[in-house]
């Protein structure tokens, strides 16, 4: 593969380009609650194997 000239943009310089200063938006791992529509039927299987009263 020969030198690239000096003005050459890569494609990976033009994603960057491309994406400009957006923020990472980051998923929140600390809020992973069960969803409401499972939480009653969690809820009762805890209940009848004994582990939750």
């Amino acid at each position: 593969m020969g030198a690239l000239p000096k003005n050459k943009i890569t494609s990976v310089e033009r994603g960057k380009r491309r994406r400009g200063n957006r923020p990472t938006v980051t998923k929140d791992t600390n809020s992973a609650s069960v969803p409401l529509h499972k939480q009653s039927l969690v809820n009762d299987i805890l209940k009848k194997v004994g582990i939750k009263k």
